[in-house]
């Protein structure tokens, strides 16, 4: 019998994550541009609605509603990667947002999501840390 082995090289071992997306951070940002309060993430949370399709958050200091973003930035170099906003969506919204796309193609996939849906994975990512926690937390 032949010793084969089935080892990769290192560079074979890359997930789909890094292929798709690389390594990133995920910074919540959101600036009212009615008093010019800078919400700090927890602010941003709780000024969501209960709506799955309403992305605005509320500011807690004149209560304006308005989009935050994630600024989406290069773990090594610190540099932003995306150069379309990404919209912050809150835990709900990002769950609801992945059942949709799950009933209306089966499946969701992280080849999928960076041609289709870039904004989804960051969200994904920001909320539950792993693609993979995110699949299991759906209905």
């Amino acid at each position: 019998m032949l010793g084969l082995s089935l080892s990769c090289r290192p560079e074979q071992r890359i997930s789909l994550k890094q292929k798709y997306f690389g390594d990133f951070i995920s910074v919540p940002s959101a600036l009212c541009p009615k008093c010019g309060h800078k919400l700090n993430t927890k602010e941003i949370i709780a000024g969501f609605s209960e709506s799955p399709i309403d992305f605005n958050t509320t500011c807690s200091v004149c209560g304006e509603k308005f989009l935050s973003y994630l600024i989406i930035k290069d773990k090594e170099s610190g540099k932003e990667k995306e150069t379309e906003p990404v919209i912050y969506m809150c835990r709900a919204q990002t769950l609801f947002a992945m059942e949709e796309i799950k009933k209306n193609r089966g499946k969701i996939g992280i080849a999928y999501l960076a041609k289709n849906d870039r904004q989804l994975f960051y969200n994904i990512i920001r909320h539950f840390g792993a693609y993979e926690i995110a699949i299991q937390n759906l209905s």
